[in-house]
């Protein structure tokens, strides 16, 4: 943990925006900058209070709104701890992977084999400089992966990453990372945690050449989702264009977070 003020330039948020958000979005900036790190326990409601100089109950609020975002995780008697994708893979697949399959006593409740079909380093198309706030000049990472089980083809995976926030993300990393989850992978081997993410779904049809590639009739009806994943202080840092194969696999959508990390 570094050693940076608490109330020291925290508050930048417009006047009209409320005094526990303002505090909310101060405790987000300074988890981005590893003032805590993932894993590691906040210090106390009362003790943050007195820090910001707000009453607990503003406090209270600000922490039950980043508890609720999943950028902190509290256990009840122990504390309140920046989320830990790695530790708690589980509970985060809950709340990011949402294509799961028919029979989870037949087929895998994740995909077991990545194969990397493209990685390069290109200037973002308009429409991903606009999705992720980039400039001409910014590049991105570009990478294209199929996720498959034994049933085969599950998820055509197509990502865009700004390459100042990725710039660890290597052909080879993303190839053989062993994390389960991708965004476990991005906070535990590339210091990139994720706070929340926006998803737009619709039914399409995946391209003939995808369809050869993996031996699928065409056309084969898919499901459709693009993602803008956002950091822990809201920037939008990476974009994902999904094609989820629907054979023996559905799209599923819960509205609760369950908070039951493990330390």
């Amino acid at each position: 943990m570094n050693n940076t003020s608490l109330n020291e330039n925290i508050f930048f948020s417009p006047q009209k925006q409320t005094l526990f958000l303002q505090v909310s979005n101060a405790l987000s900036q300074l988890i981005s900058e590893e003032k805590w790190t993932p894993g590691e326990m906040l210090p106390s409601e009362t003790e943050l209070a007195k820090e910001f100089s707000v009453s607990q109950g503003t406090m209270r609020r600000a922490l039950n709104l980043l508890v609720e975002k999943g950028i902190l995780i509290r256990r009840q008697g122990r504390g309140t701890f920046v989320s830990d994708f790695k530790r708690n893979e589980k509970l985060f697949q809950r709340r990011y992977v949402k294509f799961v399959p028919d029979d989870p006593l037949t087929d895998e409740a994740l995909p077991t084999t990545s194969k990397l079909l493209f990685f390069v380093k290109v200037s973002p198309p308009l429409e991903i400089q606009n999705k992720l706030c980039l400039e001409p000049q910014d590049m991105v990472i570009h990478a294209g992966r199929a996720l498959l089980a034994s049933s085969g083809l599950v998820t055509f995976d197509e990502i865009w990453a700004s390459e100042t926030v990725f710039s660890k993300l290597t052909e080879e990393n993303l190839m053989k990372h062993e994390e389960k989850l991708l965004y476990s992978f991005y906070q535990s081997e590339l210091g990139v945690s994720i706070g929340r993410i926006e998803e737009t779904i619709k039914a399409a049809l995946l391209p003939s050449n995808l369809c050869f590639m993996f031996k699928l009739p065409d056309p084969t009806p898919v499901i459709e989702i693009n993602r803008l994943a956002y950091s822990v202080n809201d920037k939008p840092i990476e974009y994902r264009h999904q094609l989820c194969v629907t054979r023996k696999y559905h799209y599923t959508v819960s509205g609760q977070f369950e908070d039951n990390a493990e330390f």
